[in-house]
């Protein structure tokens, strides 16, 4: 049975201080830790994702149980399912989660405001799935073309809109707050598909499976994959991070969780047909509607699982926030973020 976990935390977040609160939706408990009288208490990990393809390592984690074997009788794995970056990071501050998979923007932006006490990177998880979509019947090929027209991200501040500005920026645009011509919206993945169905939207930079909905359900054409703006056609667009005094406390746990994390990867890689249905399923459990199979397997093509955290994309990602006026540079020293040594314990122990 699904339980609910509410809390309220104030955040200091990249557009100043907010206080909202949130539900986490617990979706799987391992046995009562609770042991017989003497019994070495297990520990709990509370780990938490979302129920989209860019988290694929996380679902076929929690899918084929790859958590709770790595944990063995020392934990016991307790997952969450969120909607969205700053909801997982709220959650992390609050201490009501240990992990969890999210984009590198929302990681850097808790990192930075709360002057690195809070998480630590550990590994990567999903390469590249981004890129902006234009509506059908709009004169846009090139992001230069977005002056004057109306652009919808996820949210401000994450991945994607931070993509959005630096790349628009680089172009010599600005949004329209800022003097310029591009008017830039925050504005939900599902409204988004809703307002380019009604003609009310020119332009969207949003991840997958979003680009493909957005081609296959409202007849939109992919203008930038955003692949194509990175070296080597690699950026990171999920991360597995820790809250850092629970690597502190639980270091072998920690290990062991990215051990799980390995094969889940490593698994993808290896059985992708196999892999795209078995993803489907798992999010049509946690959101009750699978995608077509003609979004999976756009989507699919655009991404590339593995641990590397991309650590020079990362850097790229604050910078951009920078120019975007999210961070001050005074805040932007990002070094002390990662911590290379579990996923390197645990990759050592994978061979």
């Amino acid at each position: 049975m699904k339980t609910h976990l509410r809390f309220k935390v104030t955040f200091v977040a990249l557009f100043g201080a907010f206080s909202l609160p949130f539900v986490l939706t617990a979706c799987q408990t391992n046995a009562d830790s609770s042991g017989a009288a003497g019994a070495q208490k297990k520990v709990t990990v509370r780990l938490a994702y979302f129920p989209n393809v860019t988290h694929a390592p996380a679902l076929v984690g929690t899918s084929k149980k790859l958590f709770e074997e790595a944990l063995g009788d020392k934990g016991e794995l307790k997952t969450f399912v969120v909607n969205a970056g700053p909801e997982a990071m709220n959650a992390l501050l609050a201490g009501e989660i240990d992990m969890s998979y999210v984009g590198p923007s929302p990681a850097i932006n808790t990192y930075i405001k709360s002057e690195g006490s809070a998480l630590r990177v550990l590994a990567g998880a999903c390469s590249g799935g981004a890129g902006l979509v234009a509506r059908q019947g709009v004169a846009i090929n090139s992001i230069k073309d977005l002056s004057g027209k109306r652009v919808a991200i996820p949210q401000l501040g994450n991945t994607q809109d931070v993509s959005c500005r630096s790349f628009t920026m680089k172009e010599g645009l600005k949004p329209r707050e800022k003097g310029g011509t591009v008017e830039i919206l925050p504005i939900k993945n599902p409204d988004i598909l809703a307002l380019f169905v009604k003609k009310e939207l020119d332009a969207a930079w949003v991840p997958e499976p979003w680009m493909s909905r957005l081609e296959e359900e409202a007849g939109a054409k992919v203008v930038v994959d955003e692949r194509d703006l990175w070296q080597n056609r690699q950026f990171i667009t999920t991360v597995v991070v820790v809250r850092k005094a629970f690597l502190e406390e639980h270091p072998e746990i920690v290990e062991a969780m990215l051990g799980a994390h390995v094969k889940s990867v490593e698994w993808l890689n290896a059985n992708a047909v196999e892999a795209q249905t078995l993803v489907n399923e798992e999010i049509k459990r946690l959101t009750g509607k699978a995608l077509s199979e003609k979004v999976l397997q756009s989507s699919w093509g655009r991404m590339e699982f593995l641990t590397d955290p991309l650590k020079s994309s990362i850097e790229a990602f604050v910078q951009a926030a920078i120019d975007a006026g999210y961070i001050e540079i005074k805040d932007s020293d990002v070094s002390n973020m990662f911590d290379p040594q579990p996923l390197k314990n645990a990759l050592q122990k994978s061979k």
